[in-house]
């Protein structure tokens, strides 16, 4: 599915072609270290050098990494070690540039090509085994030198995929479990070849079976793009296996963003593309499924794979596989037909630089889009189709922005004349202001009136942005904390509207500041958005600050909200997601990247949670640990009232069997993780962090959006306390305060002040007797309502208050008399009965709680200390006053 990006924040330079060094006679060495430029019609495989430069964001290329290149493009090869990339071990494709001559023609946006092998147990899929590629040296075979192609070798065996490894794992519980994979026993060769005049790198697999066992295995890819590419995988056919939908038939996996191209086939295959753990996986589905590769003892087999990169739209990349790969799909050939024509509008001017969606539809199949070309500067295209033995269906639609899409021509391969017609282009004007008349971040949701399609838009202040012409019913809000604007306004065909929007802050949240703690971006594999989009969007939903948590990376973008001029609005702080699919992904903060490829990430594999929690409290000198989306809670059958795991064998996980399956040195839980009702037994959050207060342990409560398309952070948040109120004042040090002493609250829509005979959230306050009065105010913008405050006592629901103004500002302020027979942690939690206006998040707010505090501490016995009540049963009712 297409998205809107923003250019990249930063772009690096080109390098321009340097004289290049001829080898010596009869060897490589000397163009393998010294070369830096083909010659016309040749190839070259040399060592990555402190002088290659290679441009993009997704760039990893290191000295000692093997570059092969000609005029059309260059490759990046891993070296063994480096753990420059989320794949983690070397010897695969980790950059991938087109070149013009000697300079290049595009940037890197790729991030990975990873290698795995697959044995499938169609009856048992849990029992499956996915087992990466781990090259153990990497050699320039042929450097080009000959005028032929360069070729080079990577070496290696087979090692655990530990992402998906423990995927399978953790699905095997309930069926009795599944052991650490082993070895295959092969020796596996990677031979990576560039010709000269090609922009396409083979791969050519070559597996010997050095064991005593016959071996039926699949190959598979695990590819992984930068932000800014939309990808494109038709796939006239899907089945499910497992519980595991493959979506298969595909002639090639693409991707493009206009400016630059990747596409990646299998030699004669059923290219077949599925997510698992957040990983993409492209496997040959008939060696997965009906005609796995038999390798006999002693035998080797060979299979080519294909990678080609473009500088333009999608055909860059996909043209050059019709020469290399000319049955993309079983027991289909094909050749190039082009389609010719141009874009225009309703008008009949001519639309530059317009998309133009190659869709379609094989016998018995639904409509997809299998390429995406770009009309020139004039509007004209020419474009690549298929010529098939078997009959596609064919069809063109064009985009572009703030024009609504064309209708869809039917096209055959070789058709010249086509026209393809956008609407007129609109344009709409906004101008936000604050209460004082001063620019204002604000999210628009536009709403189409005549059937058109809606449309989100995040603006800074004041921006011209395209939009369809149409009539629109728009809302505009900033979070949760300030006003909200409706109303209509019509965008000309071919003119422009304005709107003029000001939205008023509300919410009095003074001495406060909004934090999300879980938000990726394109610096994450299962992520697109550019990390300063995200903050525009934190900008607009109203948030103070945002915490990186990157999987597997860190990235110091410390000075991002500076450069991208939203620090008056919005800042941020630097973690990191571990992402250990087994214990559990873990946030920790604040950490600064070390110089190492990846940052200096906390390596999780093989690791138990007491093990990771130290390593990253180290890391982080002293800083927060909180346990993510905690389903590892129920993996380890979380004991409420023992307040302790009930599994006794981590071996069940792939642990050791002395590991700890359980460690009290974290800070914080994802109590609110997104929307979902916390108190029901599918999550039992709530129940799962109230038993740990019921130890007396002081756990956090952290709200947190969990986003990786930036639509959504912010959504849910938490609060701490702040010296000010200005994003870019406050200090690290303060949240990793707030968070430790437990001066947290998560809202999903309204914010509380609450405090008990004058101690506030985290604290310990002596009431003798147990007689304590309760001080609770909470506020939330009039189009959120609150209906009701709950009070939790020990996790028991003592009281319930109806609010006093759903609709108002301030929807409950108030004194409550509370009598405490014994030492009790308090929690305070508001409820609503209303879906929140356009443009905020749309949940069932049933279960969901608009307010939520972390714990006040009471003693009531006199001892100076909290005695904790220990495991019990909740009686919890939500039902309201």
């Amino acid at each position: 599915m297409a998205r809107s990006l923003l250019p990249l924040t930063a772009v690096l330079g080109v390098l321009a072609c340097q004289g290049r060094t001829e080898p010596a006679p009869g060897g490589t060495d000397s163009a393998a270290t010294s070369g830096r430029c083909p010659g016309a019609g040749m190839a070259l495989a040399r060592l990555v050098d402190d002088e290659d430069a290679v441009p993009g964001e997704t760039v990893v290329a290191l000295p000692g990494d093997v570059l092969l290149t000609n005029e059309h493009a260059r490759f990046v090869i891993t070296a063994p070690e480096q753990g420059s990339t989320y794949y983690h071990y070397g010897g695969i494709v980790a950059d991938a540039v087109a070149m013009d001559g000697c300079e290049y023609a595009g940037e890197d946006k790729l991030d990975e090509v990873g290698l795995v092998l697959v044995q499938l147990d169609l009856a048992d899929f849990e029992q499956s085994v996915l087992r990466a590629f781990r090259a153990e040296s990497l050699e320039i075979v042929s450097d080009g030198s000959d005028g032929g192609a360069a070729v080079v070798r990577a070496t290696g065996t087979d090692d655990h995929y530990w992402v998906v490894e423990y995927t399978l794992i953790e699905a095997a519980m309930e069926s009795g479990g599944k052991e650490l994979s082993a070895p295959f026993g092969v020796e596996w060769v990677v031979e990576y070849t560039l010709e000269p005049d090609s922009s396409v790198l083979e791969a050519e697999l070559i597996l010997t079976n050095t064991g005593d066992q016959d071996l039926e295995l699949a190959t598979a890819a695990l590819l992984s793009v930068g932000g800014t590419m939309d990808t494109f995988a038709y796939a006239p056919r899907e089945i499910s296996v497992g519980g595991f939908g493959f979506e298969l038939g595909m002639p090639w996996f693409m991707a493009t963003d206009g400016e630059d191209a990747l596409a990646y086939t299998v030699e004669r295959g059923n290219l077949a593309y599925l997510g698992v753990s957040g990983v993409e996986v492209a496997v040959d589905v008939d060696q997965a499924l009906s005609d796995p590769i038999d390798i006999k003892p002693g035998q080797t087999d060979r299979r080519r794979v294909f990678l080609a990169v473009g500088g333009g739209a999608g055909p860059s990349a996909t043209e050059p596989l019709a020469a290399v790969n000319p049955e993309p799909m079983p027991d289909q050939t094909y050749s190039l037909a082009w389609v010719q024509g141009e874009v225009r509008d309703t008008a009949g001017a001519a639309v530059p630089e317009a998309h133009v969606e190659i869709q379609a539809r094989a016998s018995g199949a639904g409509w997809g889009t299998l390429d995406r070309g770009r009309a020139d500067g004039s509007g004209t295209f020419r474009l690549p189709l298929m010529d098939l033995e078997e009959d596609w269906e064919w069809r063109l639609v064009a985009t572009a922005p703030g024009r609504h899409d064309s209708a869809a021509v039917a096209v055959e391969p070789g058709d010249e004349g086509v026209v393809l017609e956008l609407s007129e282009a609109g344009l709409l004007l906004v101008a936000a202001t604050d209460g004082a008349g001063e620019p204002s971040p604000v999210r628009l949701d536009l709403a189409s009136l005549d059937g058109g399609e809606d449309v989100d838009l995040w603006v800074m202040g004041s921006e011209a942005v395209p939009v369809p012409p149409g009539a629109y019913a728009w809302t505009a809000t900033r979070g949760y904390e300030h006003s909200v604007s409706s109303g209509t306004v019509e965008v000309p065909a071919g003119g422009e509207a304005e709107l003029a929007v000001e939205l008023q802050h509300l919410v009095d949240t003074s001495g406060w500041v909004s934090i999300d703690t879980h938000v990726h971006s394109w610096d994450s594999p299962d992520s697109r958005i550019d990390p300063a989009v995200v903050l525009e969007h934190a900008a607009a939903h109203g948030l103070d600050l945002v915490l990186h948590t990157e999987h597997e990376h860190i990235v110091d973008r410390s000075e991002l909200p500076v450069e991208a001029g939203l620090v008056a609005w919005v800042d941020n702080i630097i973690g990191e997601e571990v992402t250990a699919t087994i214990p559990e992904h873990l946030t920790m903060f604040p950490v600064a990247p070390d110089g190492t490829p990846r940052g200096g990430i906390v390596e999780w594999y093989g690791r138990d949670l007491d093990e990771l929690f130290g390593l990253m409290r180290e890391r982080s000198g002293g800083g927060v640990n909180i346990l993510n989306h905690p389903g590892y809670l129920e993996t380890i059958g979380w004991d409420r009232l023992l307040v302790e795991p009930t599994l006794d064998d981590p071996t069940l996980l792939g642990l050791a069997p002395d590991a700890a399956l359980w460690s009290w040195d974290l800070d914080g839980i994802e109590v609110m993780n997104g929307h979902r009702r916390i108190f029901t037994e599918d999550h039992g959050r709530w129940n799962n962090w109230q038993s740990m207060l019921n130890a007396g342990q002081p756990v956090v409560a952290v709200g947190c959006s969990d986003s990786h398309s930036g639509d959504d952070v912010g959504f849910p948040r938490s609060y701490f306390p702040a010296a000010s109120d200005a994003p870019g004042e406050v200090e690290d040090a303060e949240a990793v305060a707030a968070f430790q002493q437990g001066q947290v609250l998560s809202s999903a829509g309204a914010f509380a002040r609450v405090s008990l005979e004058g101690a506030g959230l985290g604290e310990l306050v002596s009431v003798p007797g147990g007689e304590a009065l309760l001080d609770v105010h909470i506020e939330a913008i009039p189009e959120i309502d609150v209906t009701f405050l709950s009070v939790f006592v020990n996790c028991d629901e003592v009281l319930t208050v109806a609010a006093d103004d759903p609709d108002g500002v301030v929807k409950l302020s108030t004194s409550l008399d509370l009598a405490l027979t014994e030492d009790s942690h308090v929690t305070v939690a508001a409820f609503g009965e209303e879906r929140l206006p356009a443009g905020l998040p749309q949940y069932d707010p049933a279960g969901v709680p608009r307010v939520l505090t972390s714990p006040i501490w009471v003693d009531v016995d006199g001892d100076g200390a909290f005695t904790a009540p220990g495991g019990k049963e909740c009686a919890v009712y939500l039902t309201g006053p």
